[in-house]
Protein backbone atom coordinates (compact mmCIF):
# COMPACT_ATOMS: atom_id res chain seq x y z
CA UNK A 1 0.00 0.00 0.00
CA UNK A 2 2.92 2.41 0.89
CA UNK A 3 4.11 2.07 -2.83
CA UNK A 4 0.75 2.71 -4.33
CA UNK A 5 0.32 6.19 -2.12
CA UNK A 6 3.58 7.20 -3.27
CA UNK A 7 2.80 6.42 -7.09
CA UNK A 8 -0.72 8.46 -6.67
CA UNK A 9 1.19 11.55 -5.09
CA UNK A 10 3.66 11.31 -7.99
CA UNK A 11 1.48 11.08 -10.76
CA UNK A 12 -1.29 14.09 -9.21
CA UNK A 13 1.90 16.28 -8.95
CA UNK A 14 3.07 15.50 -12.25
CA UNK A 15 -0.83 16.10 -13.44
CA UNK A 16 -0.70 19.60 -11.64
CA UNK A 17 -2.19 19.21 -7.94
CA UNK A 18 -0.74 20.92 -5.68
CA UNK A 19 -0.08 17.56 -2.88
CA UNK A 20 0.39 17.31 0.74
CA UNK A 21 0.39 14.14 2.49
CA UNK A 22 0.10 13.28 6.74
CA UNK A 23 -0.08 9.80 8.31
CA UNK A 24 -3.03 10.92 10.51
CA UNK A 25 -6.51 12.71 10.08
CA UNK A 26 -5.11 15.15 12.65
CA UNK A 27 -2.12 16.71 11.33
CA UNK A 28 -4.37 17.40 8.22
CA UNK A 29 -6.52 18.92 9.91
CA UNK A 30 -4.20 20.89 12.11
CA UNK A 31 -2.72 21.92 8.42
CA UNK A 32 -5.83 22.65 6.88
CA UNK A 33 -6.80 24.94 9.66
CA UNK A 34 -3.86 27.34 8.49
CA UNK A 35 -4.95 27.36 5.20
CA UNK A 36 -7.90 29.59 5.75
CA UNK A 37 -7.18 33.26 6.07
CA UNK A 38 -8.99 35.61 8.50
CA UNK A 39 -11.86 36.98 6.67
CA UNK A 40 -11.88 34.48 4.06
CA UNK A 41 -15.17 32.45 4.07
CA UNK A 42 -15.07 28.62 3.28
CA UNK A 43 -17.92 26.16 1.95
CA UNK A 44 -18.45 22.90 2.18
CA UNK A 45 -19.57 19.91 0.07
CA UNK A 46 -21.03 17.06 1.56
CA UNK A 47 -18.31 14.53 3.33
CA UNK A 48 -18.14 11.76 6.37
CA UNK A 49 -14.23 12.76 6.04
CA UNK A 50 -14.70 16.51 6.90
CA UNK A 51 -17.30 16.04 9.23
CA UNK A 52 -15.37 13.15 11.00
CA UNK A 53 -12.10 15.61 11.07
CA UNK A 54 -14.34 18.47 12.69
CA UNK A 55 -13.02 21.01 9.94
CA UNK A 56 -15.95 23.02 9.59
CA UNK A 57 -16.59 23.83 13.19
CA UNK A 58 -13.14 24.35 14.16
CA UNK A 59 -13.06 27.36 11.62
CA UNK A 60 -16.04 28.59 12.85
CA UNK A 61 -14.29 28.90 16.48
CA UNK A 62 -11.77 30.74 14.78
CA UNK A 63 -13.89 33.27 13.78
CA UNK A 64 -14.12 32.16 9.85
CA UNK A 65 -17.42 32.31 8.20
CA UNK A 66 -18.90 28.42 6.81
CA UNK A 67 -21.10 27.32 4.74
CA UNK A 68 -22.27 24.14 4.97
CA UNK A 69 -26.38 22.86 3.13
CA UNK A 70 -25.75 19.89 5.56
CA UNK A 71 -27.42 22.79 8.42
CA UNK A 72 -30.06 23.76 6.37
CA UNK A 73 -33.60 23.41 8.76
CA UNK A 74 -35.65 23.66 5.75
CA UNK A 75 -35.53 23.73 1.81
CA UNK A 76 -35.37 27.61 1.41
CA UNK A 77 -32.77 27.21 3.94
CA UNK A 78 -30.75 25.04 2.14
CA UNK A 79 -30.91 26.92 -1.05
CA UNK A 80 -30.03 29.58 0.67
CA UNK A 81 -27.12 28.34 1.84
CA UNK A 82 -25.85 26.57 -1.32
CA UNK A 83 -25.81 30.10 -3.24
CA UNK A 84 -23.10 30.82 -0.72
CA UNK A 85 -21.39 28.02 -0.76
CA UNK A 86 -21.05 28.24 -4.17
CA UNK A 87 -19.32 31.88 -3.62
CA UNK A 88 -16.91 31.35 -1.20
CA UNK A 89 -13.55 32.30 -1.15
CA UNK A 90 -11.85 28.45 0.10
CA UNK A 91 -14.19 25.06 -0.75
CA UNK A 92 -13.33 21.77 1.07
CA UNK A 93 -14.41 18.57 0.22
CA UNK A 94 -13.56 15.03 -0.17
CA UNK A 95 -12.94 12.68 -3.66
CA UNK A 96 -15.28 9.83 -4.42
CA UNK A 97 -12.17 7.99 -5.60
CA UNK A 98 -8.52 8.91 -6.41
CA UNK A 99 -7.22 6.94 -8.61
CA UNK A 100 -3.35 5.89 -8.42
CA UNK A 101 -2.88 7.73 -12.30
CA UNK A 102 -2.94 10.74 -10.85
CA UNK A 103 -6.83 12.06 -11.24
CA UNK A 104 -9.66 12.50 -9.04
CA UNK A 105 -13.23 10.87 -9.66
CA UNK A 106 -16.63 12.10 -8.36
CA UNK A 107 -20.47 11.35 -8.49
CA UNK A 108 -23.21 13.44 -7.33
CA UNK A 109 -26.36 13.47 -7.14
CA UNK A 110 -27.49 17.33 -8.00
CA UNK A 111 -24.20 18.64 -8.58
CA UNK A 112 -23.59 21.14 -6.59
CA UNK A 113 -20.16 19.69 -4.93
CA UNK A 114 -18.57 18.41 -7.53
CA UNK A 115 -19.28 22.19 -9.82
CA UNK A 116 -17.94 23.66 -6.55
CA UNK A 117 -14.73 21.52 -7.15
CA UNK A 118 -14.34 22.21 -10.46
CA UNK A 119 -15.05 26.81 -10.45
CA UNK A 120 -16.06 29.42 -8.56
CA UNK A 121 -13.44 29.49 -5.54
CA UNK A 122 -9.88 30.65 -5.39
CA UNK A 123 -8.66 27.66 -3.81
CA UNK A 124 -10.08 24.61 -3.77
CA UNK A 125 -9.09 21.71 -0.84
CA UNK A 126 -9.95 18.07 -1.41
CA UNK A 127 -9.18 15.81 1.64
CA UNK A 128 -8.91 12.11 1.50
CA UNK A 129 -7.93 8.84 2.79
CA UNK A 130 -5.57 6.30 1.51
CA UNK A 131 -8.89 3.72 1.27
CA UNK A 132 -9.64 5.93 -1.99
CA UNK A 133 -6.82 5.43 -3.71
CA UNK A 134 -7.82 2.75 -6.82
CA UNK A 135 -5.77 1.79 -10.09
CA UNK A 136 -8.07 3.32 -12.25
CA UNK A 137 -11.37 5.59 -14.18
CA UNK A 138 -13.20 2.15 -14.33
CA UNK A 139 -12.09 0.83 -10.58
CA UNK A 140 -13.33 4.36 -9.37
CA UNK A 141 -16.68 4.10 -10.71
CA UNK A 142 -17.11 0.85 -9.16
CA UNK A 143 -16.09 1.99 -5.91
CA UNK A 144 -18.46 4.80 -6.07
CA UNK A 145 -21.06 2.87 -7.30
CA UNK A 146 -21.02 0.05 -4.68
CA UNK A 147 -19.13 1.25 -1.85
CA UNK A 148 -19.61 5.20 -1.51
CA UNK A 149 -22.92 5.68 -2.74
CA UNK A 150 -24.98 2.68 -1.18
CA UNK A 151 -23.64 3.60 1.86
CA UNK A 152 -24.31 7.15 1.36
CA UNK A 153 -28.04 6.52 0.41
CA UNK A 154 -28.40 4.74 3.52
CA UNK A 155 -27.22 7.86 5.73
CA UNK A 156 -29.05 10.00 3.79
CA UNK A 157 -32.34 7.63 4.03
CA UNK A 158 -32.78 7.50 0.48
CA UNK A 159 -35.30 5.52 -1.48
CA UNK A 160 -32.94 3.36 -3.49
CA UNK A 161 -32.38 -0.06 -4.24
CA UNK A 162 -28.68 0.53 -3.25
CA UNK A 163 -29.63 2.02 0.38
CA UNK A 164 -31.01 -1.75 0.96
CA UNK A 165 -28.80 -3.77 -0.91
CA UNK A 166 -25.93 -2.37 -0.98
CA UNK A 167 -24.96 -2.14 -4.21
CA UNK A 168 -25.22 -0.75 -7.59
CA UNK A 169 -28.34 -1.51 -9.21
CA UNK A 170 -28.63 0.98 -12.17
CA UNK A 171 -31.86 2.33 -11.23
CA UNK A 172 -34.09 4.87 -12.09
CA UNK A 173 -34.63 6.32 -8.44
CA UNK A 174 -35.83 10.06 -8.31
CA UNK A 175 -33.64 10.05 -5.10
CA UNK A 176 -30.83 8.74 -6.66
CA UNK A 177 -27.51 9.82 -6.10
CA UNK A 178 -25.35 9.33 -8.96
CA UNK A 179 -26.37 11.74 -11.79
CA UNK A 180 -23.40 13.42 -12.10
CA UNK A 181 -19.97 12.88 -12.54
CA UNK A 182 -16.67 14.37 -12.55
CA UNK A 183 -12.93 13.94 -13.38
CA UNK A 184 -10.22 15.91 -12.96
CA UNK A 185 -7.56 14.92 -15.24
CA UNK A 186 -6.09 18.08 -14.33
CA UNK A 187 -6.34 21.24 -12.08
CA UNK A 188 -8.67 23.66 -13.67
CA UNK A 189 -7.67 26.67 -15.42
CA UNK A 190 -7.07 29.99 -12.93
CA UNK A 191 -7.73 27.86 -9.40
CA UNK A 192 -5.60 26.14 -6.46
CA UNK A 193 -6.58 22.64 -6.00
CA UNK A 194 -4.73 21.45 -3.73
CA UNK A 195 -4.88 17.43 -2.41
CA UNK A 196 -4.56 16.70 1.22
CA UNK A 197 -3.98 12.39 1.51
CA UNK A 198 -4.47 10.96 4.86
CA UNK A 199 -2.99 7.38 5.75
CA UNK A 200 -5.86 6.40 7.34
CA UNK A 201 -9.43 5.28 6.35
CA UNK A 202 -11.91 8.05 6.22
CA UNK A 203 -15.52 8.14 5.35
CA UNK A 204 -16.93 6.26 2.43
Amino acid sequence: MENIVKITIQNLECNGFAVRYFETANEAAAAILGEVKPGETAGFGGSMTLENMRIRESLESRGIVTFYHGTAKSPAERASILENEARTDVYFASSNAVTSDGRLVNVDGSGNRISSMAFGHKRVYIVAGTNKIVKNYEEAIVRIKNVASPLNTKRLSKNTPCAKTGKCENCDSPERICNVTLVHDRPPYGFVTSVFLVGESLGY
